[in-house]
This record gives structure tokens, sequence and C-alpha cells, in this order.
């Protein structure tokens, strides 16, 4: 390694303009740090049958759900991901380091939103690194293999997911973590239906669900991504149309032409999309992972309501083991209900139905605990479950409680969402067992047992002044500190009007005003803000820009100089860059901004040139080829300020780009 590094000195002395020809290709744009796997399109399904074993011509029949004996049926869909991040995702079929994909099927139909089907998992195997749909530039496409690299997508279409040989089971993958136990031992089902993603005729005949709508879930989960923190965007979804084929006694499940995927959203969203009464809120464990959940409240007549609750379990490992809804005193509850969706194929979990108790004014579906069944039916990853009733209350904003199966710290968290108002339009905020309203006032209510009437409510809207925003912890309600904020102090005014005391904005020059009233500097004018410039105020003007004129390269080999730059991207072609007196086929693809942060990529020391200090860090940065035995893995400092192809590597290529550039002493 040495031996590389000393020989930089002796190129930089010649300044020799060598780049421009042998450099890589730029890497994409990126929409998130570190790597960030999504699901840019479910692209198709293959439908799986039975038939009699060993007959000719085939004889098909249903096949059967070896617990209940009921018809079911299966299918594998395709889906394609793509890489959103900044680096590479890790794709190592041989170890645990890989994605693993889960899809599920929703039905929604009668006002309810509901899982009818789930898969195992299938193990990631080989990316491909092509460049479609990823909406951003494919760093090294291609190369596929053991990663898939920024902006690249990989697909695996329904019949590559429809493989035993690199399926394995749900149960044992931490989606939380994003972690899995190595490449599955295969498995070999008994009926071709095994380990797919199953579902019962009953599910899907349309004597029985007319009008319903159906939903595909594709999900990746893989330990890189959620390490960075991009777990909560690999989920996606897609409409489907179900049909049925009389001659094969089988269901045909295929993806609606006429509906995109939509992308980085969990399937429960389409409830709220295609129902404006929907309420759907996020519901994060403290710690770990997400929740998704919804509702929806219906007059049924009678001055009874019915209360439709769904829930997602987007990647909580310590799954969901009970869920509780607040009730008014003496209230009255009826037609109770609870759905889930059926594992199957050998997954060691329960299905054993919820049960719901009415108590102490409260409605409480549970599964078995833990500490009695630790494969109890639990709301685990990847999986929606219901909860259902009727009541004689209208709906407001009440607090329920998810309770945690796994056990850890916190067992239980709560979720604002809709239920039963409480007491005479009053709600209990803070889970005294107390009305807002008792608590405001003694008199408000025919009984307020003590302790009542120590609440404030200093902007006398009925909720206690501790269940209000209260920014600054300073024990005032935010909008009463906004109401009664002196002239002169900036801490308590409000000059967007966001409701919120300027005091809790961002404000990363700290001049008193939040950063979207009094617009943050840019003295040196190269589009980044003086607080988020790493380099502020050295930048030349236009050094950050893209370059005005290049050569545009196009598939079909034409190749037409001192082009404008946006009219080549705009028309699909390549911006190239070079001599336009050469031949285009020697000319590689420009860098489409010689800046990173604000600073010249090259720049370490940030004076707005590359000069000779600037060589001496090159120098400690060298790291040779990626992947070659004299490799050395660069800082990612060392990378931001040499690795101008962005190939995860400091190397002679990097070099040579440093040459032209170079405007020291």
């Amino acid at each position: 390694m040495s031996g590389y590094r000393f020989a930089i000195i002796g190129v930089l002395t010649f300044m020799m303009p060598l780049a421009a020809a042998v450099r890589a290709g730029e890497g994409g744009v990126a929409t998130g740090n570190g790597p960030d796997v999504i699901v840019s399109d479910i692209e198709g399904t293959y439908n799986d049958v039975c038939t009699v074993p060993h007959s000719s011509p085939a004889i098909y029949q249903a096949c059967t759900d070896p617990i209940d004996g009921k018809k079911i049926d299966a299918i594998s869909v395709g889906t394609r991901s793509c890489n959103f991040g900044t680096t590479p995702l890790d794709w190592d079929p041989f170890s645990s380091h890989h994605p693993v994909i889960r899809t599920g099927m929703f039905r929604l139909w009668n006002g309810r939103f509901e899982q009818i089907g789930t898969s195992w998992v299938k193990h990631g195997f080989f990316a491909t690194n092509e460049t479609i749909t990823c909406q951003s530039s494919c760093s090294t496409p291609n190369q596929g293999g053991y990663e898939l690299n920024p902006g690249c997508s990989d697909v695996y279409d329904a019949m590559l997911n429809n493989g035993w040989g690199q399926t394995g089971p749900a149960s044992v993958i931490n989606a939380y973590a994003g972690s899995n136990p190595g490449p599955p031992a295969g498995y070999s089902g008994v009926q071709p239906v095994d380990a797919r993603l199953q579902f019962h005729y009953s599910d899907v005949d349309s004597t029985l669900n007319a009008g319903a709508l159906y939903f595909l879930q594709g999900h990746y989960v893989t330990a890189d991504d959620a390490a960075a923190g991009n777990a909560e965007n690999n989920a996606s979804y897609r409409q489907a149309l179900v049909t049925y084929d009389a001659t094969k006694d089988t269901y045909n499940v295929n993806v609606n032409v006429n509906a995109s995927t939509v992308d980085q959203e969990p399937v429960i969203n389409a409830w709220q999309a295609s129902d404006a009464a929907v309420q759907l809120v996020n519901a994060r464990v403290p710690g770990e992972g997400l929740f998704l959940v919804g509702v929806r409240a219906t007059n049924v007549g009678n001055t009874f309501w019915h209360y439709e609750y769904a829930i997602e379990n987007l990647n909580s490992d310590r799954s969901g083991g009970s869920f509780t809804i607040p009730l008014p005193q003496q209230a009255v509850v009826q037609n109770i209900g609870f759905h889930d969706v059926d594992y199957h194929s050998g997954e060691p979990y329960s299905r054993d139905d919820w049960t719901a108790t009415v108590a102490n004014d409260q409605i409480v579906w549970s599964t078995v605990p833990y500490a009695q069944n630790q494969n109890a039916n639990a709301l685990r990853w990847s999986t929606l479950y219901n909860y259902r009733f009727d009541v004689n209350s209208p709906p407001d904003f009440t607090t329920a409680t998810i309770g945690l199966f796994k056990p850890g710290f916190p067992i239980s968290f709560n979720v604002q969402t809709l239920g039963p108002t409480l007491g005479e339009g009053c709600r209990d905020c803070n889970h005294n067992g107390l009305s807002d309203c008792c608590d405001i006032d003694c008199n408000s209510q025919p009984f307020c047992p003590p302790p009542c009437g120590i609440s404030a409510d200093c902007d006398q809207n009925g909720v206690p002044d501790e269940c209000e925003e209260d920014c600054n912890h300073n024990g005032i309600a935010d909008l009463c500190d906004i109401r009664d904020c002196p002239p002169d102090d900036l801490s308590c005014a409000d000059c967007n009007h966001n409701n919120v005391p300027d005091g809790c904005e961002p404000d990363c020059n700290g001049d008193g005003f939040p950063d979207d009233c009094v617009p943050v500097p840019d003295c040196d004018g190269d589009g980044l803000d003086d607080c988020h410039d790493l380099c502020p105020c050295t930048t030349p003007p236009g050094a950050c820009d893209a370059p005005n004129l290049v050569n545009c390269r196009y598939s079909n080999g034409i190749c037409n100089a001192n082009f404008p730059f946006s009219a080549c991207t705009a028309q699909g072609g390549i911006a190239v860059c070079g001599d336009s007196s050469l031949p285009c086929i020697l000319l590689t693809p420009c860098i489409t901004s010689a800046c990173r942060g604000g600073c010249l990529i090259g720049d370490q020391d940030g004076d707005g040139d590359l000069d000779l200090f600037d060589a001496m860090g090159l120098q400690t940065c060298f790291s040779g080829d990626k992947g070659v035995p004299a490799f050395a893995a660069p800082t990612a400092n060392c990378l931001t300020q040499f690795d101008f192809d962005n190939d995860g590597d400091v190397d002679n290529l990097d070099l040579m780009e440093f040459t032209t550039r170079f405007n020291g002493p």
C-alpha cells in the first residue's frame, strides 16, 4: 500500500489530465443515508394449482388447509427493489447479510380492511444492479452479485419468488433488527401451495365478497438497511384483481395493470386511500419498531356506533399481545369481533383467535401471554389484525393501548386514535381516572370524585394544560405561551403562525429567529445555506453547478458535441465530458456537481481550491482499488472528500480526476 501512496507525488508533479478518459461512471442520486432498500414495483403474480397425483391428462382439484380442511389457493408475487440510499446494500446469499422478502394479500370489503393471506419469506440470492424504475442513476449498473448499489434495482419475478430453494419461515426473522439466520435449508412442500402466499377460497369468492377490492404487499427486511434507520419505507402495495377459473377450480390473482404500485407505504394506507372516513396514525414502540393503527367509526342507528380497527405491525419484533379501548361508564357493548391471518406450512404459531373482555370501563382483546406460550398468536411483523365492536357512544379522540407480547420495557404503549366518547363529552387525557371536565372543575358534572378541580386550563378549551403541547417544558401550554408573550421576547413569539413558540423551532445560526422565518445566509452562493455548508464562504461561484455544455451520447451511437446538459438528460442521453474533438466512446459521464456538502470534492482544507495541502490529504486517504489485495478501506471522510467516482474507494481513477482539477500550489 505504501508504494501506491508514494507514487501519488510523482503523478501530481506532472499534473497529467488523464482522468477524463478513464474515470468510472458517476454514482446515482440517493435519498437516504446508508443503504435504503424499497419495493419500487409489484410486477406480477404466479398462480399455483393442485392436481390429482400422477393423472394424465392433469385432473385439477382444490388444495386443502390441513388444519381446517377448507379449500385454499396460493400465489407468488414478483417484486422489484431499489437501493434509494447512499451506500451499497449487502446481498450475500451465503451468509445472513441479504434481504428477505415477505408478501401478503388484503381485502377491503364492507368497510373492513383485512389480511387474508401471508407467505413465508424468500431469501435474496443475487443483485442484478439494473437501471430500471429507481428514479435515480445507478452507480455501477450490471455489476451484480453481493450488493445492490445506490440507485440500482433488482427484480425477482413471480416465478423466482415461487421457488422453494431460497424459501424459509418468517418466524425466524427479527424484522426490527433486519436479521435472519442465513441461507435457508430449503423446503419440500406437500402441496404446491405450501410456503406460498396462501388464501382461503371463501375470502375471495365473489358471491360472498361482492364488490371487494384486493391488494398485495411486498416487504423487504435486511440488517444494514435497519441499522441505517431506513426500515420503515420497505413495504409497498398494489391493487390486485381476482378471477375464478372453473376448469381448474382455482382462483387467479393478478396485479391491476391500471393501478400503479404505491411505493414506500404499508398496505394499510390503501384503506385510507379508498375511504376518506378512515383515520390512520403511526404507533411507534419506544426504542423499537412501528405499528400503524387505522379506525373507522360508523353510525349504525339507535344511538349505536360501529368501531372498526385495523392494526398493521410493520417491523416490531416484540409484537402485539393486547389491544385496549376505553369505554364510557355503563356503556352497552355488542357485536364484538376479531380477525387475523392464518399461518401455515409449518410455521410454529398458534391460529387461536384473541379473546375479548369488557370490564373496568374498557374493552381488551388479548392473546395467550408469552410466559404461557412463546408461539401464541401475537400480532407479528408484516401482518394486520382487526378488532371491532358496537357501542352506544359517538366517536371522539381517545387513548388506546397496545400491549407488547415479548418481554421487555415498556410492556405497553399508548396510541392516540378515535374511540367512544367518555362521560358527557369529556375525555381522560391524563389517564388519572377522572374525566377532563372534572380535572378542571369539580362542578362540571353531577359527580366528580376527588381529587378534582386541580388542573389549569389557560386557554379554556376544556383540555387540562398538562395534556396540551408544551414544547419548552415550562408548564405552560404552547398556545398560552404565544398568547401571553411579551413583545420583546423572541422565544415565545410565533413568527410563522404554526402555534409553536419560536424558541422550540430550528434556529441553526442562533439568531433567535426560526430558519423558515428568516432565511439562513449562503455567503458563497453555492446553493447550500451556511448552517449546512461544510465549507461556508469559500466555494467559488458556480463551482457546484452542473456543466452547461456537454457532449451528449445516445443509445443509437449518435453523439452531439457542445450540447446543453439539461436538454441532453431530458432527451434520455448521457452527458459525457472532455475534448469535443474526441469520439464519444473515449469519454466517460460527467460529474453533475463538483461539490459535496458545499465543499469542492478534493478540497480537504475547505479553502476553495485543490492545492498541495489537499494532495497530501489524498495521499493519506489513498486506498487502492476496492476488492484487490492491496485495498485498505478508507474512512467515511476520505470517501466524501476524495472518492470522485463514488465507487467506494480512493484509487488511481480518483487521483487522475484530482489532477485535472488541481489549481494549487
